[in-house]
Formats: C-alpha cells, structure tokens, sequence
C-alpha cells in the first residue's frame, strides 16, 4: 500500500540520482517538495524546477543556507552518500527549526545480518574487500544524527542503480539487511513512505528488489 503525501512539506538535499527518484515519488504522492541544491543549472536538466515549491541554492554544511531551506519544511530527506559534516549540519539544522524527520541514506553494510548482531558488512568482506571502510564511513554519519538527537530513519540499502520504473517485489527489512541491490525507483518510494509515515522512525531500514542487478 501506497501512503497519499498530501499537503506534506519535504526538503531533498542534493538532487543526483537518489535525490532526483524522490522528488519524482514525492510529487506523484502530492506532497510540497522543495530542495537545496549546489548547481541550479544541472537540477534544471533533471527536474521539472516548475513542480517545486522552493529552490535553495547553496552549500550543504552551511548552517545559514540550511536554514534558509528548511524553514516550513516537515522532512528533510538526504541524497547525499557518507559526508560525516553534511550529516551533523543538517540534523542541527533539524533541531533547531523544529522538523520532524531527518531520513538519511548510509550504506546496506550498515543493517545487521538476520541475526540481529552481525554487522551486514562483514557477511561482504570475502568477496569485497572495501566493505567495512564503507561501513565506518556511513557509520560516521549515523553516529553524528544521533548524537544531536533528533528524530530519524537511516535509509540502508546495497548499490542503488536506475531502473526507469518502481518493481513489484521490493523486500523491506527494518534493521536488518535486505540485500546489495535495489533501484533508484524503489528506493524512493522506501524513503516517501518513511517520510510521510512513522512505521520507522529511530531505525535503520534496507530494501532489496530480487529481480535487480
């Protein structure tokens, strides 16, 4: 089932691939989406700027332009990877303009193995050596989130590739690995649900489509 955004204000922070899937799922869903950008030029090139309630222009780890983009918002949904200083400014920015959510993308490698203690990374380690640096440096992020203490959900999933449409047998684990693939598509209609629902709120949620790849 598909939650309605109606009337749902959403902020995404960088609009390259992931970001772009959710202002894309968002506005189907009828929420106000806004966004905050570094290159108005190319967010141009891959949205229709027309269905936009705002753009900011502006730097990601500045705590003024983090203001000036979240100000009225409800959500604030990241489309960055692992950038520890992002992580903090934004959950600050967060903090200190009363919004509800932070949902934030860190790696699959940071969901637990279904025994709910193993570390996802270390079931890759064998066959992808980089596998626990990606770890640490998602880590960093989630660590910095919660440290400032607002409320969140950590989008975890494997690779993210576009498909050009949202699958039918996307698999959602909350704090547990789902497995190393899912698209774009399907991860933005994770993200829109976590932002428009509080069924995961304070943890970590992966997602995997099993025909991808």
């Amino acid at each position: 089932m598909t939650t309605r955004a109606d009337g749902r204000k959403i902020l995404v922070v960088g609009v390259g691939g992931l970001g772009r899937a959710v202002v894309e799922e968002a506005l189907d869903r009828g929420a106000e989406v806004s966004v905050l950008v570094r290159d108005p030029d190319k967010l141009a090139r891959s949205v229709d700027v027309r269905r936009l309630a705002a753009v900011t222009v502006g730097d990601g780890t500045d705590p003024a332009t983090l203001d000036r983009a979240v100000a009225g918002v409800d959500v604030v949904v990241s489309g960055n990877g692992a950038h520890k200083r992002m992580a903090r400014e934004i959950a600050r920015a967060v903090k200190r303009n009363g919004v509800q959510k932070l949902i934030w993308p860190a790696g699959g490698t940071n969901a637990f193995a279904d025994d709910g203690v193993t570390p996802a990374y270390k079931l890759h380690e064998g066959r992808f050596p980089g596998a626990r640096d990606i770890y640490l440096a998602h880590q960093g992020c989630i660590d910095a989130i919660r440290q400032v203490g607002v409320n969140h959900v950590i989008w975890a999933p494997g690779r993210m590739t576009a498909r050009g449409a949202r699958s039918r047998d996307i698999e959602v684990k909350v704090d547990r690995s789902a497995g190393m693939y899912v698209s774009y598509e399907d991860a933005a209609w994770v993200i829109v649900e976590a932002a428009v629902t509080d069924a995961w709120d304070g943890h970590l949620v992966s997602a995997a489509t099993q025909t991808g790849g």
